[in-house]
């Protein structure tokens, strides 16, 4: 079984904030690894069966942290789970790949950003901007 990491953030901080895929992907998740400042609304979404983690309760420095974040997420995609890494922060439609996302592609891992609904208006508002 090949499992898929989905990289994707909390936006605001509601769930109802979520957009449907985004909710899916929580309740359809194996592991989840998320940042301190991730609602518990948000949380409740994902599954009683799944490992979710804080990833700042590893107890690392910043750069070593990062890395283990990384491990962390290449080893349960490559277990064949699926994999939620929840950010605190939206992520933009087309942003530049971040670190994570090279990682996950530098190593083979099937993965997917999932862009919330704030992230799609921010996006459209600086398009309006211009």
């Amino acid at each position: 079984m090949k499992g898929k990491v989905y990289l994707m953030g909390a936006g605001p901080g509601g769930p109802d904030l979520l957009t449907v895929k985004a909710v899916r992907a929580l309740r359809a998740a194996e592991v989840v690894l998320h940042d301190d400042l991730v609602s518990q609304e948000i949380l409740d979404l994902v599954s009683a069966s799944a490992q979710v983690r804080s990833v700042h309760k590893l107890g690392m420095q910043p750069g070593s942290l990062q890395q283990r974040i990384y491990s962390l997420l290449i080893s349960a995609a490559r277990e064949g789970h699926q994999v939620v890494r929840l950010r605190a922060i939206s992520l933009l439609p087309f942003s530049q790949a971040d670190e994570e996302t090279e990682a996950l592609a530098q190593a083979g891992v099937d993965f997917e950003v999932i862009t919330g609904a704030a992230s799609a208006m921010e996006a459209a508002a600086g398009a309006n901007s211009r």
